[in-house]
Formats: structure tokens, C-alpha cells, sequence
């Protein structure tokens, strides 16, 4: 099975993909990915502890299958005439905009994989996805470690996960500050494993995804990880996501967050956030996502039959 990817950069997409191409090597695949020339080859990218399975050339007729996402498409002369039978991974309701160039790519023929409901239904709306459409919930992948045994390094500390809003994350530290609260900001790209260290260690965590995520798993993740979580609104976290339930939703303004954290400090509701949260998150596994992407391989292959 042959992946492509152009890394500019960690992405919460390319992490999605990642998982698809472990998954594809645990159900015995021999999982390859060719990277662009202009795709970054240091920490931050996953392949690189797999030098072994990283292709100089891309040349998809030497494999069976192929495995795209996002604009990946392009590598292709001819979309509507794939050389291989293409699984395509949807993680965006974007593709389904009049305006946006991924849509062009919903003609072609595909078993496409939607991480959300949300997503499918955008697609599917277009009536120009040629090909079949399953739904398949983005799973989590974190440490049993940490899930097991949470720090209280950061007790009393609020997180505020601002990587895609920078500018509102920065505001609403001030507005928690004034309040009296300690807060750390992440706004920047940090090394998995040390960020999701930082969630465990917090008392809240407060997401800020932009609003037409296609999932959003850093709030499902500090679920996970048994952190109340605070939320601005966005398509695909409507998966998982309620409000007053597993996490408080606010409107993206610093007074509106910071009032929303003052409610999730709250011994009773940040007690039944905790424990929502976690119930919540154990329906998100990586073994139910291999076990559906399984399926969909069968699929793929009975139709070539």
C-alpha cells in the first residue's frame, strides 16, 4: 500500500494519516510513503522512524493499493483513471465547498473514508462523490501512561491549547490572569508526547479549533486524559462534544472563555466533566478504527474481484 505525503509541518492531518499507515502495517500490509522533495525530514515527522518504508520514487504501479488524502490527488496525471484502486481519507467539511480545489477531487474514483458525520454529509451533499462513503470517527492514539496516571504537576494551572488561534489565546491569558489564574499558553508546535504531558499536568484545558474542523481530537484527547475541557464550537467536535456534559462550549471571546473556565474550576461540574470526558473518549479507539479500516480494505479488494 503506497502513501503519499508533502510534510511541511506537523498537522493534526498528518498525524490521521500516520495512524492509517501503522494500522495498514498491524493488518499486515507492507505500508510505503513517498514524501515530496520539499517535505521536511526531522522530529516532527513520523516517518522518519521508518526510514526503511519511505520510497525515493513515487510509482504506484508497483503497489496494490493506494492511500490519499487532502490534495494528494495531485500526484496523479489522470484522477478520474488512478494506475492502483485508491482509498481516500476525508478529514475536512471543505471539500465539500463550491469554492475550495478539493472538491474537484470528489469525482474520481474512491473508497472514501470521512473522519465525522459532518464531513460525509458535506460530500455527500455535493452529489459528485464517485464512489463509496464511510464514516469512520478519528481515533485517539496517547499514552497509556498517561491515561493510566495523570499528573498534578500543573495543579491550579488552565492550558490554553492556541495553536490554530493565537491571538484569542494570548487575550483570554490576559483575561484569566487578571482573574487571578495561572495559565500556559501553547501556541506553537511542540513534540507530541511533551504536549500531551502538558494537558495531564493542567487542571482545564481550553481548545480553540478553527470552526470548520472536520473532527478535532485535542478536546476529545484532554478527555482522555481525564481534564475538564473548555471549547469554542466547531463542525466535527459535534461528534462528541456536550456542552454542560463532557465539556463547556463557548463563544470565542476572551470574557466568554474565562467565564466558562471559572465554571469548569467548579468541584461539582469539573468532577462530572472529568468523568463524562473519559467515558466519552473510551468509544474513540485505535483498535475499532483498524478493525474499520480493515473492512474497508475488503471492500476495496471485492470490488476489484
Amino acid at each position: 500500500m503506497l502513501f503519499h505525503r508533502d510534510f511541511l509541518g506537523y498537522t493534526g492531518g498528518h498525524g490521521k494519516v500516520w495512524d492509517y499507515f501503522r494500522h495498514a502495517l498491524a493488518l499486515g500490509w507492507d505500508a510505503r510513503v513517498h514524501l515530496t522533495p520539499g517535505s521536511l525530514r526531522d522530529e516532527c515527522n513520523p516517518w522518519m522512524g521508518l526510514p526503511e518504508r519511505i520510497e525515493r520514487e513515487w510509482n504506484p504501479q508497483a503497489f496494490d493499493l493506494l492511500f490519499l488524502a487532502g490534495m494528494d490527488w495531485t500526484v496523479l496525471p489522470d484522477r478520474r483513471h488512478p494506475p492502483r484502486p485508491v482509498i481516500n481519507l476525508i478529514q475536512a467539511v471543505r471539500h465539500g465547498w463550491a469554492d475550495h480545489p478539493l472538491r474537484a477531487f470528489l469525482g474520481a474514483p474512491a473508497h472514501r473514508i470521512c473522519v465525522s458525520h459532518p464531513v460525509a454529509e458535506s460530500i455527500l451533499a455535493t452529489e459528485e462523490v464517485n464512489g463509496p462513503v464511510i464514516v469512520i470517527p478519528a481515533a485517539l492514539d496517547l499514552p497509556g501512561e498517561l491515561i493510566a496516571q495523570p499528573s498534578q504537576d500543573g495543579a491550579g494551572r488552565v492550558l490554553i491549547a492556541g495553536l490554530k488561534a493565537p491571538e484569542l489565546a494570548h487575550a483570554l491569558a490576559t483575561e484569566l490572569q487578571a482573574r487571578g489564574m495561572r495559565v500556559a499558553v501553547c501556541d506553537g508546535w511542540i513534540p507530541r508526547v511533551e504536549y500531551l504531558e502538558k494537558v495531564a499536568a493542567a487542571t482545564v484545558v481550553v481548545t480553540l479549533p478553527h470552526a470548520a474542523e472536520g473532527f478535532y481530537l485535542p478536546a476529545l484527547e484532554a478527555m482522555a486524559l481525564g481534564v475538564p475541557v473548555v471549547m469554542t464550537d466547531c463542525i466535527g467536535s459535534r461528534e462528541y462534544a456536550r456542552d454542560g456534559i463532557n465539556c463547556i462550549l463557548s463563544t470565542a471571546e476572551p470574557a466568554a472563555l474565562a467565564h466558562a473556565v471559572e465554571r469548569a474550576l467548579l468541584p461539582e461540574i469539573a468532577t462530572r466533566l472529568r468523568r463524562k470526558g473519559r467515558e466519552t473518549a473510551t468509544s474513540y479507539g485505535q483498535a475499532n478504527e483498524r478493525q474499520r479500516f480493515a473492512q474497508v480494505i475488503q471492500n476495496v479488494e471485492n470490488s476489484e474481484s
